[in-house]
């Protein structure tokens, strides 16, 4: 049966790529897959797709050729000169088929990360007494609980968080991270993003999980305007701002407060250790995770801080 016969379409956008640049395809890829974005990782490539749509018609081809240019704005230099684009049109059986596949509930210690269409206790995971049960939808910003960088910090703020702490989640995207946060037994959370659309999808995410009464969301374009101390903050965000941001991050740290930072590639790892150490910050262990690396950070005892 023809793809015209079986209803509506959606076009797969797939880019191969080296793992090191996942991030930014996924960011580019973003705009034009408003039901998310799936990523497939293995030793050798790493998958990012999108699914465009849905279309009526097998027109859609051309269209999608068309909006696919916006990943022009990707610098060749990260695409790494061996990426692949490709652009197929699937019947929305497919799609929906193979979105839901990849989605599926997430365990990270006691927090367990599912979809809204898979039900708890799921046949995919087996529930535990104490678990903590997150509802995020994968969509328009980061964070379903998929990524290795997202899941050292879920595990790294059940290991540090202590009840009532003061917790900023700065680059909050899907407001995953402050979400577990508040679950975890914090007494504030501040989610912080440069981008309107990633703090409209965190608001809606914060409500499905009744978490509305410690999460504030705030579109911040910089961390100068904040206030201190905060006895945790957490950023899953682009190593460039991990290391711009990490001697601010310091001065807003409570003494002996924590700093969890991550979403950095492996290769990249000496420039924001040498950043994180310029800040001060007394203890900083590695937290590697495969192609990936987070930090866990202390920041400096003292009047001040």
């Amino acid at each position: 049966m023809s793809p015209d016969q079986r209803g509506r379409l959606w076009v797969r956008v797939t880019v191969e790529c080296p793992s090191a640049v996942a991030d930014a395809i996924t960011a580019a890829l973003i705009p034009i897959s408003p039901n998310g974005v799936i990523v497939e990782e293995d030793e050798a490539v790493t998958k990012v797709s999108g699914y465009m749509g849905p279309y009526f018609s097998p027109e859609a081809t051309a269209d999608a050729t068309r909006r696919v240019r916006a990943l022009a704005a990707v610098p060749e230099t990260l695409l790494g000169g061996s990426a692949a684009i490709e652009a197929e049109v699937v019947p929305e059986e497919d799609w929906l088929e193979a979105f839901r596949a990849h989605h599926k509930p997430a365990r990270i210690g006691r927090i367990v990360i599912k979809p809204s269409w898979e039900p708890w206790p799921s046949p995919h995971l087996k529930p535990r007494r104490d678990d903590i049960v997150i509802e995020i939808d994968p969509g328009l910003a980061f964070g379903t609980g998929q990524h290795p960088t997202t899941r050292i910090c879920i595990h790294e703020m059940q290991e540090r968080m202590r009840p009532g702490d003061r917790v900023l989640d700065f680059g909050c995207g899907s407001g995953i991270l402050a979400i577990a946060a508040a679950r975890l037994g914090a007494g504030e959370v501040l989610g912080i993003d440069c981008d309107p659309s990633a703090i409209r999808v965190a608001e809606q995410n914060v409500l499905r999980n009744e978490a509305g009464e410690r999460v504030e969301l705030r579109v911040v374009d910089t961390l100068s305007a904040l206030e201190a101390p905060w006895d945790v903050v957490v950023a899953n965000i682009n190593p460039v701002v991990i290391a711009q941001e990490s001697a601010r991050v310091a001065e807003l740290l409570a003494p002996d407060g924590i700093y969890v930072c991550t979403g950095i590639p492996i290769e990249q790892e000496g420039s924001v250790l040498e950043a994180l150490r310029e800040a001060g910050f007394e203890q900083i262990v590695p937290r590697p995770s495969g192609e990936w690396i987070g930090f866990v950070c202390t920041a400096p005892r003292g009047e001040g801080r």
